[in-house]
């Protein structure tokens, strides 16, 4: 994070009624999407690009919104301050951003959004990173992705461009070729500019930045391929979610049960979860629970507790996910949270290997079973402790290159398990699961060893 980011000031407004949502909230700001309210979203999707202290300018249910957010600052540590909009029901957004001028008036530059616009930080730190405004404008980040299917096209400010600069802005504009995302960097120069357009009789910050735009003053930064939405209505909250939750896909390095089967079933569940207060790490517990429970009816004997432990197996599998979903969907993430998870991962891949041994063992075969078992979970172990090595290596390996990758992970060594109890086979899946682990491993010590050139 540059110095620069963190003396950054990020202006958001927050001061509308929101009628189209009003079924859903009656603050819009306070809405929650998946368990977050909206603008708790911007603000830390935008203290995550760097940015380290906030105004918020309120009109309607002021004192609630002024609440939460005094609660918020507190929760992240970081000032936000309030300007209130006396005349939020009968003005347009310009007059919000005048009403918190004398906040900014000092600042070189702020970043400026809106309490319903979420983004991702990549976006907003594009924009952070690009060449400063015109003297006394504005920069916007402008999606050229005409096709983008989170837009109503209908509803979303168009934008005309000529290279880097905007030439013109509005609802309805034709030509066009980019979409307004509601992210600018600003200079003081704006509240000017507002104000030469309330004259003419136009007071949205749309109309300020055409003005602008006319004066060769507002620049544009791309933003194709980032994520953003205008959470307007039903509709927008809708794609909205699914994106939120369809971000969650794709986790770098998750194996093949991962993308195929677990992925796409605890991704439902999490969308059910994240409207309860239950937590990542409450989660992590529960998933370790079924994994227990699975190894106490491997050790019963009979093939129904086998079956019955397997399928079990992998639905903590699949619920294992859920805990790093919720976590990011909910901004709930933390380094005692990742090691908490892997602590109990590794106990129940433990448990589980030991089960199914001890249910071979009874079974008849003893030695054989003994042995396997035993390789089986040092193979488990190994594949467990090289990760983090391996992952480091593939990322530098993998870097700027395109596509997805993945390793052996414990979604395979779960389903294998799964396999083997629902077939009644665990000695032969105990042999495999050896097999494939510490060859594994053997793989990765021969891929990370240290490569020598010759002089």
């Amino acid at each position: 994070m540059t110095a620069e980011r963190a003396c950054m000031k990020c202006l958001i407004l927050a001061a509308g009624k929101g009628s189209r949502l009003r079924q859903r909230a009656d603050s819009k700001p306070l809405l929650k999407l998946l368990g977050v309210p909206l603008i708790e979203r911007v603000i830390r999707n935008a203290a995550e690009a760097g940015i380290r202290e906030f105004v918020v300018v309120t009109g309607h249910q002021e004192p609630q919104v002024r609440e939460f957010l005094t609660g918020l600052a507190r929760r992240l540590a970081l000032p936000i301050h309030t300007a209130h909009n006396p005349e939020w029901q009968n003005s347009e957004n310009g007059r919000s951003i005048l009403a918190a001028r004398h906040l900014l008036r000092q600042e070189d530059s702020f970043l400026l959004t809106m309490a319903d616009h979420l983004m991702e930080p990549a976006l907003i730190g594009r924009v952070l990173d690009a060449a400063p405004p015109p003297a006394g404008g504005v920069l916007l980040a402008v999606d050229g992705e005409i096709a983008n299917p989170l837009v109503d096209r209908e509803d979303v400010t168009r934008v005309h461009r000529d290279d880097d600069r905007i030439t013109a802005i509005g609802k309805g504009l034709e030509p066009f070729d980019g979409y307004d995302t509601g992210l600018f960097l600003c200079t003081p120069g704006l509240f000017g500019a507002l104000e030469r357009s309330a004259e003419r009789g136009d007071s949205s910050l749309s109309g300020a930045v055409a003005r602008l735009a006319e004066e060769s003053r507002a620049g544009a930064v791309a933003a194709d391929g980032l994520f953003w939405c205008d959470v307007d209505d039903e509709a927008a909250l809708g794609r909205a979610e699914e994106a939120l939750l369809q971000r969650l896909r794709g986790k770098q390095h998750d194996g093949p049960v991962s993308r195929l089967l677990n992925r796409p079933l605890s991704i439902r569940i999490s969308r059910w979860l994240a409207g309860s207060p239950v937590t990542p790490n409450q989660i992590s517990l529960f998933s370790f629970a079924l994994s227990l429970l699975a190894a106490c009816l491997f050790t019963l004997g009979g093939y129904a507790a086998l079956a019955l432990g397997g399928v079990l197996a992998q639905l903590a599998s699949i619920v294992d996910g859920c805990d790093g979903e919720i976590a990011r969907l909910k901004y709930q993430g933390s380094d005692f949270g990742g090691w908490f998870d892997a602590v109990l991962d590794r106990y129940a891949d433990a448990l589980l290997l030991f089960g199914l041994t001890w249910h071979a063992w009874r079974e008849g075969g003893a030695e054989p079973a003994l042995l396997l078992g035993f390789a089986a979970i040092t193979g488990s172990f190994m594949l467990s402790y090289t990760a983090d090595k391996y992952d480091g290596l593939m990322r530098r390996l993998e870097s700027g290159k395109r596509g997805v990758s993945w390793r052996m992970g414990r979604d395979l060594r779960v389903f294998l398990i799964m396999l083997g109890a629902v077939l009644h086979l665990p000695l032969l899946i105990l042999g495999v699961i050896a097999l494939l682990m510490n060859l594994e491993t053997l793989r990765r010590i021969w891929i990370c060893r240290p490569r020598t050139t010759a002089p």
